[in-house]
């Protein structure tokens, strides 16, 4: 994510049997999209029971819902 050079929002996927010690391996980074809809369009194709898909806004404002 570090090499990102534009505002895009990135797709994680959260599991909920991950180590609360180790966040890290809670969320995953399943995808990268231009547009905020083209999120939720992943955000929905991905989703699956007991994990939960998050959007967040890489910009220098930040953001994500």
């Amino acid at each position: 994510m570090d090499d990102v050079s534009q505002d895009c929002y990135v797709v994680f996927m959260r599991d909920q049997s991950g180590s609360m010690s180790r966040p890290e391996t809670m969320e995953q980074v399943v995808a990268t999209c231009n547009s905020y809809d083209e999120a939720v369009r992943a955000r929905e194709k991905l989703r699956q029971p007991g994990r939960d898909c998050i959007i967040r806004c890489v910009s220098e404002t930040g953001g994500g819902d």
